[in-house]
């Protein structure tokens, strides 16, 4: 079974509910569904409060048109986009927004994690940490800005075990990936706990885990 934990921190205070971080299950279909999980990352000075608007259109286009999983999540990602270009279009090049975003679509045991930076995963498989971030060239710049990107897409086959986070670029940063290893070998109920004593210190950041854990641990 997966399990599923998340915590933000919005101006230096840990809340429910951040900008940062969206969780859209799949509540039409109790058979052949498909989740959404998402980590947005303001990109300029002043998108913060575009951030909320964006991951939540994010997860409702996905919903509405994905046919596959991989297809949902780039309709979304290109309307969140077409979103802030229009308000980009109508605003003063000092009032430009932008974001980043890291989108993980699970079905089953099968993943797909989108990134367009600024953006971090991790994925701890058999005791091995691997950190993702967008290094494609149309994923190196955040959503909104130019007229073309596309998303870097990573696979996953998801086995008992294995920790998927989403997390804020500057939480990555902070941890380092010893730090984010550490965390993630805990047993799944402790890994969020152990990462929000670091991010304490943050102002703004967030992260979303995706464990999959026996029937029976939780």
């Amino acid at each position: 079974m997966l399990w599923v934990g998340q915590f933000g921190i919005a101006d230096g205070t840990a809340r429910e509910e951040t900008p940062w971080v969206g969780v859209f299950p799949d509540r039409g279909r109790e058979e052949d569904a498909s989740d959404l999980y998402v980590v947005v990352e303001p990109a300029l000075p002043g998108s913060e409060e575009f951030c909320s608007e964006l991951k939540t259109a994010i997860g409702g286009v996905f919903h509405k048109s994905k046919v596959s999983l991989t297809g949902g999540v780039l309709r979304a990602l290109k309307a969140a986009h077409e979103n802030l270009r229009e308000w980009n279009r109508r605003s003063l090049r000092d009032h430009r927004v932008a974001a980043g975003v890291s989108c993980l679509a699970v079905h089953g045991q099968e993943a797909y994690l989108a990134q367009v930076a600024p953006a971090s995963a991790a994925v701890y498989h058999d005791a091995f940490l691997t950190v993702l971030e967008p290094a494609m060239q149309d994923a190196v710049e955040p959503l909104g800005l130019f007229e073309e990107f596309w998303p870097e897409f990573t696979r996953f086959e998801i086995q008992e075990g294995d920790r998927l986070l989403l997390l804020s670029p500057a939480l990555a940063h902070l941890l380092e990936e010893d730090g984010i290893a550490s965390a993630l070998d805990l047993p799944a109920e402790e890994v969020l706990s152990a990462l929000y004593l670091k991010a304490r210190s943050l102002p703004n950041c967030g992260a979303l885990l995706v464990a999959a854990v026996p029937d029976e641990t939780l």
